[in-house]
């Protein structure tokens, strides 16, 4: 009798649970049985006839009013309580567990509205919880709560920064005034290696020197980063100097000796347009991307690091494996010429963005491998692309020349890559280059990128 008791219990356990769970999908097995019989398979279909589904009594009452309009008005129901009771049923339905489940579908909504991306405010708060358990458990807790570092904006560059902060979750401003205090390592640094800070700006400060002469900005600024860090960097202003048409942000740098430097990271801002730009047109402080802040949109200029990097299959790999990536890619491979073409294309959210791309590569015939380089300035074409979610325009990038044409909304939300439509523009160069193309859309596996074609434009539509 003992070894049957846990078996018993687990019996009723599972009585009272399908209990449960019957009374709470009896109200609604009529409505989810006529779903199933009009055999609907997209889920917003589903959705939309769920909603549709009007209660058992207003369905009687409009077959009363048509069927018997001779009867007394004493024998119709008052309206109050017709009301009541429709809102009494409705809301039987609404509430129950059947209900929520028949009504409601988590991927649908996935798919529509996307999921938060972190705000700068809860990136702060854990930025914040890290640096104070490091302080708990060092013990400098008992010097004072940990500092902050000490960087302030100029008022034009409040307003840049809240343009962008409007309309996604990056605010560029709380971020950089609440940067940690990270001097503390270098001091270490300093002190274990005894290391001469002044002797060690210097050399490399020399080094950023010779970059700059080589035209690699992008390593100037790293050495002029290692150097100023190591030196104990104390407070930055941060503001903008006037030029011809546009404005330069410049940093005002004291450091802990007491000295002070003027900072020029190669970041640019037109005030009327929002756009933030380096020159050279490799991006800003040449890390490969500008921003405008009043459309809140990040795109690659044309002479971006990344045009020295070509394309490979082992570039996606590497994306899909990590958790800042989800997109989609499609391509579209063919010989013209004397070359092998690649025309890729991507849609999805990267980092805390979404967008697209299309890129366009080639190679020498017979290559080894699934490595593509971009193509040579001549071949460049050109090229627009438009994203959307449902109606709202993400990203529009009006046609011009390039190899890689892409483009980033920063927003407040991620969505799925197959709720993202993608349309672009190629124009090719002749009609052989236009039919290789276009076959090679025509025999991709997937077979859900359409295509019209006037002249020798193609207008490419991706929805999948």
């Amino acid at each position: 009798m003992k070894k049957a008791s846990p078996i018993i219990a687990l019996l009723l356990s599972f009585a009272i649970v399908f209990g449960m769970f019957t009374l709470c999908f009896a109200d609604t097995a009529q409505g989810e049985n006529e779903i199933t019989q009009t055999s609907v398979t997209d889920p917003a279909d589903t959705l939309s006839l769920m909603k549709s589904n009007a209660p058992d009594g207003i369905e009687a009452e409009e077959e009363d009013e048509s069927g018997e309009d001779d009867q007394n008005d004493s024998d119709e129901p008052e309206e109050g309580a017709s009301s009541a009771e429709e809102e009494q049923q409705s809301s039987s339905k609404r509430f129950s567990l059947g209900g929520l489940i028949a009504a409601i579908n988590p991927s649908r909504i996935l798919y529509d509205e996307g999921i938060h991306t972190l705000t700068t405010h809860e990136f702060v708060k854990i930025v914040d919880a890290l640096r104070f358990v490091r302080y708990v458990l060092t013990g400098k807790i008992i010097t004072g709560a940990p500092k902050k570092f000490d960087a302030t904006f100029d008022d034009d560059l409040i307003m840049v920064c809240k343009a962008i902060s409007d309309q996604s979750s990056l605010d560029v401003y709380e971020l950089l005034t609440n940067l940690p205090d990270v001097n503390d390592p270098a001091k270490i640094a300093a002190k274990v290696f005894n290391i001469d800070v002044g002797a060690y700006r210097e050399k490399m400060y020399e080094a950023r020197e010779n970059y700059y002469h080589e035209g690699n900005a992008a390593m100037a600024n790293i050495c002029w980063a290692l150097g100023a860090y190591m030196s104990g960097i104390e407070s930055a202003y941060v503001h903008l100097e006037p030029k011809d048409t546009y404005h330069e942000v410049v940093l005002d740098v004291q450091y802990s000796d007491g000295t002070m430097e003027i900072f020029h990271p190669n970041i640019y801002i037109d005030l009327e347009t929002g756009e933030c730009f380096g020159n050279k047109d490799r991006g800003m402080m040449e890390i490969g991307f500008n921003t405008n802040a009043y459309d809140a949109l990040v795109y690659a200029p044309m002479y971006c690091w990344m045009k020295d990097f070509g394309f490979c299959v082992e570039y996606d790999m590497l994306c899909y494996v990590l958790p800042v990536y989800c997109y989609n890619t499609r391509r579209f491979k063919f010989d013209y010429g004397d070359k092998e073409w690649m025309i890729q294309i991507w849609k999805g959210n990267y980092l805390i963005t979404n967008g697209g791309e299309v890129g366009i590569y080639n190679r020498d015939k017979g290559s080894f491998g699934t490595f593509y380089n971009v193509v040579e300035e001549e071949n460049e074409m050109n090229m627009s692309l438009l994203i959307t979610h449902g109606d709202d325009v993400l990203v529009d990038m009006q046609e011009q020349r390039h190899w890689w044409i892409n483009g980033f909304k920063l927003g407040k939300r991620l969505y799925s890559p197959h709720s993202l439509d993608m349309t672009f523009t190629i124009e090719m160069p002749d009609e052989e280059m236009l039919s290789a193309f276009t076959k090679s859309i025509d025999k991709n596996f997937f077979h859900d990128v359409y295509y019209s074609v006037e002249g020798l434009k193609v207008t490419a539509h991706w929805d999948t």
